[in-house]
């Protein structure tokens, strides 16, 4: 990786405060910043033609982005260059030692100069291969516009980690999702005639003109009930965890907890999986498969994608099992049963090899948590102070919470969509992953505000 220090002195970077930033001022940047990202969702890069691109909600959600406009590829190039540099290290391919500041500096730089690489490949990828160009004179135009779209995103989200709360990619993608829940739910902008783009308002205009019965108003509003009971079921999910008793070899009395969350693989998995899937969504596209083309008209190529895509991602399963009268007879049929058995053993098979995957390479294997345990000089009670001992009673537990938990947030992603909850269910479990460890951090920071010297010693700790 020293190949890459030489560049990175050429690449502009936000300056850490050089004092303590109050509660209040760092509540302003971040407000300033999500106003920022909502603005720049409305943007659209000169020659762009302004049609709605439909089919790729997913992808959207997951990266924070809008289609068309200059965040056309959102977070992907942050994310996807965080996760390529995190392999890479986690497993050791690449020696950087992250415990000091000269490793750390190192590894941010590499990714902010990877996420810049990533962004016009990305961007390019997105204009040609959704033909956004309405002049193809203007397409290496139209790729720097949205590449630097993503790089200004790189740059908010610095100054959200350093002069903020929480993280600006967080940030986003639940400004995002919950964006789009508000829409969706409470939107009186209109459609059609008499009907509007939110759930709410059109409740209240069907009871004010019309007499519906209580099934009718049910149906209408289930959508949000599912959404509330998902978040619900999210939220208790993340609060849920097992400790294992630590204490210093060195000192009697004084110790500690390692907590395994329930959710020990966070959202990861449910990420990894959507991402893959919708890759495969896309190889009808690059097959030449276009909407409503007869499977009598598709060569034995195109009929091979076209049933491995119809059968491994969602398509219109979503909200399959909403209490709506037009999908009472769907829900017989063997060919859409034989659909949603398939599309569920095959993304929740996904998400335990990704979960599994994610856990050795990033440094949160039974092996890779007892080394750094013992490295900080703490040990089991009651046992000698040995990392074969720790990592033993940790094999006990986080292979088998690896398993699990990859099967939970699997199966929460997949009833949220099938239930047709607001924001579909990854959009979900990241908000609720994401709001979860932003309240902490809020915490932290209104319990320093308290006195200056409970803040020297929360700085310490």
């Amino acid at each position: 990786m020293e190949f890459v220090r030489p560049l990175i002195r050429f690449i502009p970077e936000v300056s850490l405060p050089g004092r303590h930033v109050p509660f209040k001022e760092k509540l302003m940047w971040s407000s300033i910043v999500l106003i920022l990202f909502f603005i720049m969702g409305t943007i659209y890069p000169a020659g762009v033609t302004r049609e709605k691109i439909e089919g790729f909600e997913q992808m959207q959600i997951i990266f924070a982005s809008k289609l068309g406009t200059i965040i056309s590829v959102g977070i992907g190039p942050i994310v996807t260059a965080s996760i390529i540099l995190q392999l890479l290290v986690g497993s050791k391919m690449i020696d950087i030692d992250l415990t000091t500041n000269d490793g750390r500096a190192l590894f941010q730089g590499a990714q902010k100069i990877l996420t810049i690489v990533i962004a016009f490949f990305e961007a390019a990828a997105l204009v040609i291969g959704m033909r956004l160009v309405e002049d193809p004179a203007q397409t290496t135009f139209v790729i720097f516009q949205i590449a630097l779209g993503s790089i200004l995103l790189m740059y908010m989200d610095e100054i959200v980690s350093k002069w903020g709360i929480g993280s600006g990619i967080g940030l986003f993608i639940a400004g995002g999702v919950s964006q789009r829940v508000v829409y969706m739910s409470l939107s009186f902008i209109q459609t059609e005639p008499g009907k509007f783009a939110g759930i709410i308002p059109n409740l209240i205009n069907l009871v004010m003109n019309q007499s519906l019965q209580f099934f009718d108003l049910f149906a209408l509003v289930f959508p949000i009930v599912a959404t509330i009971i998902i978040f619900m079921v999210v939220v208790y999910g993340e609060a849920m965890r097992l400790e294992i008793p630590l204490s210093y070899g060195g000192i009697r009395g004084v110790g500690g907890r390692y907590p395994i969350k329930f959710f020990y693989v966070s959202n990861i998995p449910v990420i990894l999986a959507s991402a893959l899937l919708m890759n495969v969504q896309m190889w009808t596209n690059l097959a030449g498969i276009t909407p409503g083309m007869n499977t009598e008209e598709m060569n034995i190529i195109q009929k091979v994608i076209y049933y491995v895509s119809y059968y491994v991602t969602m398509g219109d399963l979503r909200g399959i099992l909403t209490p709506d009268p037009t999908y009472y007879g769907r829900l017989f049929d063997p060919g859409v049963l034989l659909h949603l058995l398939i599309y569920i053993l095959v993304f929740i098979a996904l998400c335990v090899v990704f979960g599994k995957f994610w856990i050795e390479t990033t440094g949160m294997s039974p092996e890779q948590i007892a080394e750094q345990i013992e490295r900080s000089g703490m040990q089991i009670p009651g046992f000698r102070r040995d990392r074969r001992v720790i990592e033993r009673v940790l094999n006990r537990y986080i292979p088998q919470i690896t398993i699990i938990s990859s099967i939970a947030v699997g199966m929460l992603a997949v009833m949220a969509d099938l239930l047709g909850a607001l924001g579909s269910g990854t959009g979900i479990l990241l908000t609720v992953g994401i709001l979860y460890r932003l309240y902490e951090e809020i915490q932290r920071e209104q319990m320093a505000e308290m006195h200056p010297a409970f803040r020297r010693f929360v700085s310490r700790v």
